[in-house]
């Protein structure tokens, strides 16, 4: 789509997630739970806090060597707290595999989500070079036409440099209309990796965004048109 602004069209790298994506709500959440469970632990228990801790990341680093892609990471969930049993073996009885398996798997999941988005910005960004792109859409999640009411956001990059400009639509503080908001961004063109930069504003006039965003898709150092 072109999106606000009429800018560039997706390559369809962007839209398309990679399989193996989607992992069912109801994990999620379980694994959302087991880290609000632990968290309060750090002013009741300090002590088990830190134990636990402790056995999260050692068991992190066995999943990413035995989880290399989201399959993997559900079929080690699946086995709920037997995956970390020999962890917790003769430590504090306060501490729960369960939660330490679940937590672990959810900081695992977000490190395989971040690195498939990494792949989805190359992949856009490789799509856009081969048809003579100057800028692409290189992710985009919601849909612009259901915005504000559902958040919406994409990233446009620059092929060439990586640059990038996060275009975001949100309700305002009424609920009825929207706001667009523009931030600066890089995408590092070996990693695929985004750093989010400074922001350059928030707008509830269509026009003065579609303005600010021509600006900002410029080369840098170009001068506005007078």
């Amino acid at each position: 789509m072109a999106g606000s602004g009429s800018g560039p069209a997706s390559t369809g790298a962007s839209g398309a997630r990679p399989s193996g994506w989607d992992v069912p709500r109801a994990v999620l959440r379980s694994w959302d739970h087991a880290e609000a469970r632990l968290f309060p632990m750090v002013m009741a228990r300090p002590d088990l806090y830190q134990q636990s801790v402790i056995m999260i990341q050692r068991l992190l680093a066995r999943l990413r060597e035995t989880c290399p892609d989201l399959p993997a990471l559900l079929a080690a969930h699946d086995r709920g707290g037997d995956l970390a049993a020999d962890l917790t073996a003769g430590a504090d009885p306060g501490i729960q595999p369960d939660l330490v398996a679940a937590a672990a798997c959810a900081m695992r999941y977000r490190e395989l989500v971040a690195s498939l988005a990494a792949q989805g910005r190359l992949a856009a960004l490789a799509g856009a070079r081969s048809q003579g792109r100057s800028w692409t859409v290189v992710e985009e999640t919601g849909s612009e036409d259901r915005a504000p009411f559902i958040p919406y956001q994409r990233i446009e990059a620059e092929v060439a440099s990586g640059r990038a400009v996060i275009i975001s639509i949100e309700p305002d503080e009424t609920l009825s209309r929207a706001v667009h908001r523009l931030e600066e961004g890089q995408i590092d063109l070996v990693t695929g990796g985004l750093r989010i930069g400074e922001a350059i504003g928030s707008y509830l006039d269509p026009d003065a965004f579609s303005t600010a965003l021509r600006q900002a898709r410029r080369p840098t150092g170009a001068q506005p048109p007078a």
